[in-house]
């Protein structure tokens, strides 16, 4: 087993219940530099410490069964492997609460954290910017039911338009939005100084709401 895996199984193993035998993970082999994983681990530590205080609080709950699966283990191994290339220190934390959201409990439908954390894996930084910077723009109550016309000139600081734009495009192919034609709905469309013109516009999916879900979004800045 690697250091690195080494460094990270004392860190998970202080949620209650988690127990993720040694022998599951021997043989595997995660390369990573020694800052990308002391950075890693320190996103870690402070995710889970975070998670620990809200099941305290009753504010979330375990999934006692999946932790103790095979499953939550090849998701620690799912996680580490997107710590591998991932960009920034803002992409590393964003994976761990990813990886420590893997232990809790979700209502129905059922959440994919397999797919889930291989759809975080595939977003680069910029693409992650704006995915969170999304839900701001959006209604806070409902950010699925919103949208963003494709012809908005809303944008996020330290993006130009087109490097904006871009990673929309970039979000579509992750299967995170959807390009729908709103021009025959009457009643959604509601113009505002950023919902301007009409015909089609960005929506969030499903899939999107297993990300933000994973993630814990509305609990905390990510």
């Amino acid at each position: 087993m690697s250091k690195q895996l080494e460094r990270v199984l004392p860190i998970l193993t202080t949620i209650p219940g988690v127990n993720i035998p040694a022998t599951l993970l021997q043989g595997l082999y995660i390369a990573a530099s020694q800052r990308k994983m002391e950075q890693f681990e320190g996103a870690l530590r402070y995710e889970v410490n975070l998670l620990n205080r809200k099941i305290e609080a009753g504010k979330l709950v375990l999934d006692r069964e999946y932790i103790k699966s095979e499953a939550f283990a090849a998701n620690v191994i799912q996680a580490l492997r997107a710590a591998e290339v991932a960009e920034s220190e803002d992409k590393l934390h964003f994976i761990a609460r990813a990886l420590a959201g893997c232990s809790l409990s979700f209502p129905s439908p059922r959440l994919d954290r397999f797919q889930t954390l291989r759809i975080i894996e595939g977003m680069s930084d910029r693409e992650m910017t704006v995915f969170v910077a999304y839900f701001q723009i959006l209604d806070p109550i409902n950010p699925y039911d919103d949208f963003i016309p494709v012809d908005t000139q809303v944008s996020v600081a330290g993006l130009t338009r087109q490097e904006f734009v871009s990673a929309l495009l970039g979000l579509e192919q992750l299967g995170l939005l959807s390009k729908e034609n709103l021009t025959n709905q009457e009643g959604d469309w509601r113009p505002t100084p950023s919902r301007s013109g009409s015909g089609f516009a960005w929506k969030l999916t499903s899939l999107a709401r297993q990300v933000a879900s994973l993630s814990q979004f509305g609990e905390d800045d990510i």
